[in-house]
């Protein structure tokens, strides 16, 4: 695979961008990389930065200084995650920056570092012994959808045997359900995938889950018509932030059923929403009043549970 090094000339370290009236779980982007060629049809990220090869900033330097001062002086527990303009393992040319990057997170009592990824490219990463504060995470579908959405991707049981690997290595895991799309026996699908993930996947090895329903663009009208073809009773509205979402009601009905699924294997409080707001919340957690330091709160109490981190 044909990856582009080049510098970067901006901050390595950002606040994840979230989206305007929809609550964020408050991260902080470590942007080491731009671009994946997975081809994900309903990829935003391919709207964003177009059909270049991907490019991974070879400047490091620069980001290790960047991020020292939140590893030693910050007070509270900081999460970084740098799969948000890219997959976390993509290539293997990222491995040379992991080496560096994740002891550097072994050695924090307040920061825990999360790898987000699609492929089964973990040879290298296992082979790091130095790997307190890192999670390993896996973005999950349906199969029909990852045979359908997904082609470039390894399939869902390749996913989740590499997911199998990086727990015996000792990594802790999580795993993201988003975009969950609504299909023929979808909820069939979710829950083959939801089993497939605890034949093998010991639950305490799990710091989170998150699901988060489809929405793109309106620019990706025809893409998502393609998608939705033959399920036109899912229909669409436009969000506060202009993304395209399905209904509010469809939403929630997806959610709560999915997360029923979920509870068969895992507690609650390790479940989370991906950019939906308060009212989804209520409905579907029973939670009043969700806010951004709320749910920041809810994924910080899960590492913490799961890390030896400093409260």
């Amino acid at each position: 695979m044909y990856v582009r090094e080049a510098e970067n000339k901006g901050k390595f370290i950002k606040p994840c961008p979230g989206t305007p009236r929809y609550l964020c779980c408050g991260y902080k982007i470590i942007d080491f990389a731009h671009g994946c060629n997975l081809g994900c049809s309903y990829c935003i990220l391919s709207s964003y930065l177009g059909n270049e090869p991907p490019t991974i900033y070879k400047n490091t330097d620069k980001l290790f200084s960047e991020l020292g001062p939140y590893l030693g002086k910050q007070r509270g527990i900081n999460r970084f995650g740098t799969g948000e303009f890219t997959d976390s393992l993509l290539s293997e040319q990222a491995l040379g920056f992991y080496n560096a990057l994740i002891p550097m997170f072994s050695r924090s009592k307040n920061a825990v570092l999360e790898l987000k990824t699609k492929t089964a490219n973990i040879n290298g990463l296992i082979k790091i012994r130095d790997h307190d504060n890192t999670i390993v995470s896996w973005s999950l579908n349906s199969n029909y959808t990852a045979r359908r959405d997904e082609k470039k991707a390894p399939g869902i049981e390749d996913r989740i045997k590499a997911a199998y690997r990086a727990q015996e290595a000792g990594f802790k895991l999580a795993f993201h359900f988003d975009p969950i799309i609504i299909h023929e026996s979808w909820e069939d699908g979710y829950r083959r995938t939801i089993d497939l993930i605890f034949e093998k996947i010991h639950t305490e090895n799990v710091v989170y889950i998150s699901m988060g329903t489809l929405r793109f663009l309106p620019k990706m009208k025809n893409v998502m018509r393609k998608i939705s073809k033959g399920n036109n009773e899912w229909e669409f509205i436009k969000g506060l932030d202009n993304k395209i979402r399905y209904f509010r009601p469809i939403r929630t009905v997806v959610y709560q059923r999915i997360k029923s699924y979920l509870q068969c294997f895992v507690e609650e409080d390790i479940l989370y929403m991906c950019m939906e707001n308060p009212t989804v919340w209520e409905d579907v957690f029973k939670i009043r009043h969700m806010t951004t330091k709320k749910l920041t709160d809810r994924l910080d109490k899960a590492c913490f549970d799961k890390f030896d981190l400093k409260q």
